[in-house]
């Protein structure tokens, strides 16, 4: 297998992986948006709410403020510890609380955001401080506590630790030039991701470029002799991931796949167990 870092920032990572079935790298990306787990607002206990905002609006919104985990996943229990059947166990080895209060006090409207939650844990806070949460009138106040746990993203998109996770295809593009007419440029003119340019009188491929093609094939369409085929190469991909911020892009691949093998030896332990293999 071949593997190379394409793009790499604190929030996002774009892999180039060839010789890997795709079944095995769907079943990593799944795992990421799935299986791998983040710290996220559970419980919202309300004391106090004079806001116009009902109290289910901001416990949902709440509830999808990314927090920081990545130390929770080493000093907390699992979500599977931390549930005792249906309800959440209220311990310090499972949930984080997170308090608001706030009242406005003058004539002119209040936003509270995510930077006034206080926490009981400084490595388990909102990724970002500018998430808007409500916003109180004159004399209104609010007042909550708030529960974080570790969760997965198969039980709720909150836990989620990716806003994207996706893998396609590495393109082909073949030019025939004794089909195509000089100085056309329809196919220049109509990519999208500018994949095509003009070099010595010939239209091109972008080297640069090719990569960013989304399979469109406007180029195919509009070229008049169709000297222009998009394909893609077998067992190439490009993996895509972007964090939430919750963790950061290479724990959820090394969790994603920590995770799976994990599943992957349970399984073959239940075989052994049942005696379909020795």
């Amino acid at each position: 297998m071949e593997l190379e870092v394409l793009e790499k920032t604190p929030l996002s990572l774009k892999l180039y992986v060839k010789d890997i079935p795709l079944q095995v790298l769907n079943a990593i990306r799944r795992a990421m948006i799935s299986e791998v787990p983040t710290m996220a607002v559970d419980i919202v206990v309300f004391t106090l709410n004079t806001s116009v905002f009902y109290d289910e609006i901001i416990a949902h919104r709440l509830g999808l403020i990314p927090l920081t985990s990545e130390y929770a996943l080493e000093k907390y229990k699992s979500p599977e510890e931390c549930m005792g059947g249906e309800e959440v166990i209220f311990s310090e080895e499972c949930v984080v609380k997170l308090d608001l209060e706030a009242e406005n006090n003058s004539d002119k409207p209040l936003t509270i955001y995510s930077r006034d939650l206080r926490t009981s844990d400084p490595d388990v806070k909102p990724v970002y401080e500018s998430i808007p949460i409500l916003v109180l009138g004159p004399g209104q106040k609010i007042r909550l506590e708030a529960y974080a746990r570790l969760g997965r993203g198969k039980e709720h998109a909150k836990w989620s630790p990716v806003s994207v996770a996706a893998h396609k295809y590495v393109p082909d593009i073949k030019i025939d030039h004794s089909r195509c007419i000089k100085g056309c440029r329809e196919c220049v003119e109509v990519c999208p991701k500018n994949v095509f340019k003009v070099s010595r009188g010939k239209v091109v491929v972008a080297k640069s470029k090719v990569l960013e093609c989304t399979f469109c094939r406007l180029c195919e369409a509009r070229c008049p002799q169709g000297a222009i085929s998009i394909g893609y190469r077998e067992n190439e991909y490009i993996l895509f991931i972007e964090s939430t911020g919750a963790l950061p892009p290479k724990k959820i691949l090394l969790e994603a796949i920590r995770i799976l093998d994990s599943k992957l030896d349970d399984f073959l332990e239940q075989l052994r167990r049942e005696g379909v293999i020795q």
